[in-house]
């Protein structure tokens, strides 16, 4: 009972015990049933927007290291040109990143992908399509759009570990899946609400007041909208890596701050 216990969720033993609570309160008067079963619904779909409460299932939001590491982490790409400049950026400051990509994109720019890996970067799943509103799919269309990411990347050489959901929102599906698929979910605690790079001037600013030790910082790796600040999206990357440097601060790869591998590299199907 206690085994069968520890491997149900904090939604799942709640709801046992929702419940019990609502056929219990039934005795008392109907109202209450229906109170109690409202407040677990609720309680579910605000855990979908704040999954580091791990209320829906395990999640990674922060780093375990104990020390003043942080990792960088980027969303959404590979696009060209910036994930190229990127790429060069990091390689000047002698950092590793995890990159977060979509099945689209990597399909779009193999060459790309096939470039973070040699230059010692990890890459993590970030879905096939990155639709925003994936988490409101029925569980079929949620699995296939994992599952397909994981299988361009696998046919890459690359065996993502780490599953990062668009827009970092989950559901009560999604911890099946990702461990019928061998992955385990990586949020982020620290972003800028850039909007993909839509509001990426004074991005550092608004990123560099929230960088703490073991945090997992959140960027995008898709050119800014308009095109033309791509230079600007460089330039706040650049600053807020200064920042992290200046605050005494190691960036580390994401492996090393969470403690458990996000990628192998495995024979190309």
């Amino acid at each position: 009972m206690k085994k069968n216990l520890r491997n149900r969720n904090r939604a799942e033993i709640a709801g046992m015990l929702f419940l019990l609570a609502a056929i219990a309160a039934y005795f008392i008067h109907p109202l209450f049933t229906i109170v109690l079963l409202l407040f677990y619904i609720v309680l579910c779909v605000v855990a979908c927007f704040f999954p580091q409460i791990n209320f829906l299932g395990q999640v990674v939001s922060r780093g375990r290291s104990g020390k003043n590491y942080v990792a960088v982490t980027f969303d959404d790409g590979p696009s060209e040109p910036i994930t190229r400049q990127i790429l060069d950026l990091l390689d000047t400051y002698h950092i590793q990143a995890t990159f977060f990509v979509t099945g689209v994109a990597a399909l779009r720019h193999p060459d790309i992908i096939s470039d973070m890996v040699a230059r010692g970067h990890s890459i993590g799943n970030h879905s096939y399509s990155h639709n925003p509103f994936v988490m409101t799919k029925p569980y079929q269309t949620l699995y296939r759009e994992v599952y397909e990411a994981q299988s361009v990347l696998r046919k890459m050489g690359i065996q993502a570990l780490a599953f990062r959901p668009p827009v970092g929102i989950i559901n009560p599906k999604l911890p099946s899946i990702l461990e019928a698929l061998g992955l385990f979910c990586v949020t982020f605690n620290c972003r800028a609400l850039d909007a993909g790079n839509r509001r990426v001037k004074n991005l550092a600013a608004r990123i560099s007041k929230n960088i703490k030790a073991d945090a997992i910082i959140l960027l995008h790796d898709m050119s800014a909208r308009p095109i033309e600040d791509n230079g600007i999206l460089l330039q706040e990357i650049e600053k807020i890596l200064m920042e992290i440097m200046n605050k005494g601060m190691r960036i580390v790869p994401l492996a090393e701050l969470i403690g458990r591998d996000v990628m192998i590299c495995a024979p190309r199907q």
